[in-house]
């Protein structure tokens, strides 16, 4: 669980990157670069509604790990989606997901350190692990 000051920190890096315009493009292209298999799944996919997605996506991951129950109600939902039955996501993807996601924001997040970084791994984690648990 994040201290208080954790998640302030986790969400002014959060802000910081969120105010480049190319963040989630950047987060994209290094993620499809990191598999052929992953790019295959998004060939036909609305990438501005993706994009958005993405934004509130990670709001929620944030808010999840630190507790937020409306955070887990949509963490919930996000865990359904992705789930065998339905986009049928490997827990492999999460893994680039996540290295994809932290090459991104050492790009836009200009006062990035290490610190920092574990607790956006740490962070995304508790969300992606219960993700992974309800595949």
């Amino acid at each position: 669980m994040l201290t208080e000051e954790q998640l302030n920190q986790l969400k002014l890096s959060y802000g910081r990157c969120t105010v480049s315009p190319k963040f989630f493009d950047d987060f994209y292209q290094i993620f499809f670069a990191s598999s052929p298999a992953i790019q295959e799944r998004f060939k036909n996919t609305d990438m501005e509604a993706q994009k958005a997605l993405l934004r509130h996506g990670l709001s929620h991951l944030i808010k999840f790990a630190v507790g937020s129950h409306a955070a887990e109600l949509k963490v919930n939902r996000l865990a359904e989606s992705h789930d065998r039955t339905h986009m049928d996501i490997p827990a492999w993807m999460y893994e680039k997901w996540i290295e994809s996601l932290i090459k991104a924001i050492s790009i836009h997040d200009k006062k990035i350190n290490d610190r920092l970084i574990d607790q956006w791994n740490q962070t995304m984690q508790v969300g992606i692990n219960y993700m992974i648990a309800k595949y």
